[in-house]
Order: structure tokens, then sequence, then C-alpha cells
């Protein structure tokens, strides 16, 4: 990867083998049995497995598959709050992430003090919280919503104001899983210009997401996902065209067949 793209500095990320196993068990009883004796009691599921990227500064690499794929897995691991099951996984720098929609704030706490609770969580103090306070919120857009409880946000104002705060400080490597899926074209184009910025200036993103058009748009890596199994990795219009190509073909066995 790296005489490809003719960088020489060590990666940012690397993952060798990386999987994660879940232990299934028939019954309660089943469960303690295996701890009781020592026996494996349980059915494995592999919600990923043998998967194997690096990635340097600058770089924009796209998650894609379907549902079920392991994509949130991953990037659940990468971020650090999953471990693995086998496999390393060595990052370098500060790391923060978008997971989930509005993880990290109280839903009682209004958007204004979440900035402060959420920060703290990311490694952002209330000093330095400050001092970014006012930028956050002319970021999100929210308005006087900023003082309103983050429970009567909807879906949209949530990652407005976790996209902002993640934002606020640049990370070298920053993980977004679906974050532009929701909100409108006006807060979209704003997230990308801001992804953009970060790429300019040497931060390394994941972005895991259903629009390939923001994969085009955005990453030069591409890694595609299967039932857990890594299919491809390299640059993006390759690996997405392998990715259509297999979509269509599972279009076209789904399709009834006219029998008349």
């Amino acid at each position: 990867m790296s005489a490809l793209l003719g960088r020489p500095e060590p990666p940012l990320l690397r993952v060798q083998q990386l999987g994660k196993e879940y232990r299934l068990y028939a019954t309660p009883r089943s469960r303690l049995k295996a701890l009781l004796t020592g026996r494996p009691t349980h059915r494995s599921h592999w919600a990923l497995k043998g998967v194997s990227f690096e990635l340097r500064h600058g770089q924009c690499l796209g998650v894609i598959g379907n549902n079920g794929a392991g994509k949130s897995s991953l990037l659940k691991m990468l971020a650090g709050t999953m471990h693995p099951s086998t496999g390393t996984l060595e990052r370098q720098g500060r790391v923060t992430a978008i997971l989930e929609l509005g993880a990290g704030f109280h839903p009682d706490f209004t958007g204004r003090d979440n900035l402060y609770f959420g920060g703290s969580l990311i490694g952002i103090d209330a000093v330095t919280m400050r001092t970014l306070e006012a930028q956050i919120i002319a970021f999100s857009e929210l308005g006087e919503a900023i003082d309103r409880p983050v429970k009567t946000y909807s879906s949209g104002m949530a990652v407005r104001l976790a996209f902002a705060l993640v934002t606020a400080v640049e990370p070298d490597l920053l993980i977004i899983d679906e974050a532009l899926a929701v909100g409108d074209q006006h807060f979209q184009k704003k997230c990308v210009e801001r992804i953009e910025q970060f790429r300019r200036n040497g931060c390394t993103i994941l972005f895991c997401s259903h629009s390939l058009y923001h994969v085009r748009q955005l990453c030069d890596v591409a890694l595609w996902l299967d039932q857990g199994t890594q299919r491809a990795f390299g640059p993006t219009e390759e690996v997405l065209a392998a990715y259509e190509t297999f979509v269509r073909s599972q279009d076209t066995l789904a399709m009834p067949t006219d029998v008349s």
C-alpha cells in the first residue's frame, strides 16, 4: 500500500486479521454449565473475521456493505468502544468518533450542558470548551434550541450537535458512522466541507455509509465487508464497481420469475 501511494511514512492505523466473536448459548443453563465446567457449550457467531488494512495521514476510507456486514462492529473496535476477539489494532494520535446519534449525550441536559458533558468524554476540558462553545453552536445552527433538553431534539438536531462537537477539535483519526445520512442537504454540505478540510490538513478519516455518492466524493480508498468478511480493499472506484456488480446480481436473483 505504501509503495502504491508513494507515502513512506508509517501508517496512522494498522489492522491485522481483526475479528469479533459472539458466543451464543441455547439457554442460560448452558451458559452456567460452561462457566462451571469450563467446557464450551456455545456456538460462535463471527460479526467480523480476518479484516486487514492500513491507513496513512490524509487518507479517507469508505466502509461499505449491506446491513449485517460488520461495518459498525469494525468502527466500534477502531474507536475503542469494543474489544476485538482476534487480531491486532494499532492507532496513532488523537481518535474521535461519531458512532451513534447522540451517543454520549445526557437526554435531560440541555444541548449547551451536553457540550461540556460530551466534550469531557472525548478529552475536551471545560476551559477549552468555553473557547469553543460559540463556534460549535454556530456550526450546529441549533439557535435557541441549544438551551432545550436533548430529549426534545429530533435525530437531525442530535447529529448536528454531535458532529459540531466531535469535529470542533481536529483529531488525527476521525471515525464517522452514517452521520451524513441524517439532516438536510445544507448541513450535509457543511459536514462534507469540514471533512475535506480535515483531509487537507492531514487528518485520516473512516467514513461508513450506504451513500455511495458520498463515498465517491470523500474517499480515496474503500473497504467492502460482506457477512463479516473482507471482500475487497483498494482504490474507491475499483471497490465500488465490484460492490455495485454484486448488488445488481443479488437484485437479479431476488426478482420473481414470470411463470405465465
